[in-house]
């Protein structure tokens, strides 16, 4: 599979349907009709839409609000309560590629209580997993990081990496 800017931008720039924005819409609007919705009340907001708190809680907060307050942006809101749809929608695919990445690392050795989405794989575990199945080293393991962080940080969570594969079109939406 090649990727593509297209590919990318379709993931990034989702077209949210019709009837799943209204819902969304819905359940913002009961939360901002006397105030600004803010990060307070954004547990609630996705209880109400029964999103899993096993993926809710692992969206950085920061990237949902207009900078420099506690006021959900609801364009940002929108688009990452879409893409969390989606990935619940693709979970077997992203748990089952994410696992690959765990155990090619060892991390779930090293860390047995550790449930599978909430491991954080580093560089350095990333590295192990190229020693692993013998790429060379411009293979992209710095790339695969500062594509699923926006190079914001040297780590990748599950969520991270449902981004790259929703980049690299391997989700269905």
């Amino acid at each position: 599979m090649e990727l593509s800017y297209e590919k990318v931008e379709a993931f990034m720039k989702v077209k949210v349907p019709q009837e799943i924005e209204d819902e969304i819409l819905a359940t913002y609007a009961a939360f901002s009709l006397e105030h600004d919705m803010t990060l307070d009340e954004l547990e609630k907001y996705f209880e109400q839409l029964e999103l899993p708190r096993e993926l809710t809680k692992i969206i950085p907060r920061n990237e949902l609000v207009i900078e420099g307050t506690n006021v959900v942006d609801f364009a940002k809101l929108l688009t990452s309560t879409y893409h969390l749809l989606i990935f619940m929608n693709n979970e077997k695919t992203i748990s089952e590629m994410w696992s690959l990445l765990v155990e090619g690392c060892g991390r779930d050795r090293d860390f047995p209580q550790v449930q599978l989405k909430n491991h954080v794989l580093s560089l350095k575990d990333l590295q192990k997993i190229r020693n692993y199945i013998g790429v060379e080293q411009s293979s992209g393991i710095v790339e695969m990081i500062s594509v699923a962080t926006d190079g914001r940080r040297v780590y990748m969570t599950y969520l991270d990496f449902a981004y790259v594969l929703g980049k690299l079109g391997y989700l269905r939406f």
